[in-house]
């Protein structure tokens, strides 16, 4: 655990909301506020919260859903210039349990997809960029690890920032989801899955670096993200 302190945004409607500005770095420093923002899925705002997203300045927004999902569910922020559709899965894609399983195969499966959307944050125009899903938890929790581990953030407030996740989203999700209990999936999950995908990817591939580089990430899309995300002096 650390002493890491979310900055949580009011964007009426949505449940989980933060810009990462703050996250503490291996060796000191900390992620600059206003670049990197997380949340569950747009198409739950109100009015209000639409008004408080585009207020924010969000230079790219990434909705990582299936073209399914977004059919069901359309975001109220799908309109803007700033919005790209970069789902991390394909049509078809088996979906594993319990949660690291799920979490390893999403990743092995689809290098090519987790790193266009870690790319799309690298290169976004300057300004705060969205990264979500639907619930904004497992693959917005992937691209955002990935993304921030790239840059030196500290493992535990990785994994803390993880779990906060599950405490905001607890008012819409106070029962378990039917899927995961047929998946024999723990509900809700905990650090230890978002710490143990990441392990995947050093075992299998020497690090997170080189994984996201098998599927198309170049080394300039790494000095991108760390001149966008590191605190400036």
């Amino acid at each position: 655990m650390t002493d890491y302190t979310p900055l949580h945004l009011d964007w009426p409607g949505c449940l989980n909301v933060r810009d990462l500005g703050g996250l503490p770095l291996t060796g000191g420093g900390a992620v600059r506020e206003r670049v990197l923002v997380r949340s569950d899925s747009p198409s739950f705002l109100t009015d209000d919260g639409v008004a408080a997203a585009t207020a924010y300045g969000l230079s790219r927004i990434i909705d990582l859903r299936r073209p399914d999902e977004i059919e069901q569910e359309p975001s109220r922020l799908a309109g803007l210039p700033a919005h790209m559709h970069l789902p991390v899965q394909a049509p078809g894609d088996p979906v594993e349990g319990p949660w690291v399983h799920l979490y390893a195969g999403l990743l092995d499966r689809r290098p090519e997809l987790f790193a266009r959307a870690v790319g799309a944050v690298a290169d976004a125009p300057e300004g705060p960029v969205l990264v979500h899903c639907a619930a904004g938890k497992d693959r917005t929790g992937l691209v955002v690890a990935l993304a921030l581990s790239l840059v030196g953030a500290d493992v535990d407030a990785l994994a803390d920032d993880y779990e906060i996740t599950n405490q905001r989203l607890a008012p819409r999700y106070a029962e378990p989801d039917e899927r995961d209990v047929v998946a024999g999936r723990e509900v809700p999950p905990t650090r230890h899955v978002i710490l143990g995908a990441l392990e995947h990817l050093r075992t299998r591939h020497g690090s997170i670096e080189a994984y996201l580089a098998r599927g198309g990430l170049t080394p300039g899309h790494v000095r991108a993200l760390r001149t966008r995300l590191l605190e400036r002096d």
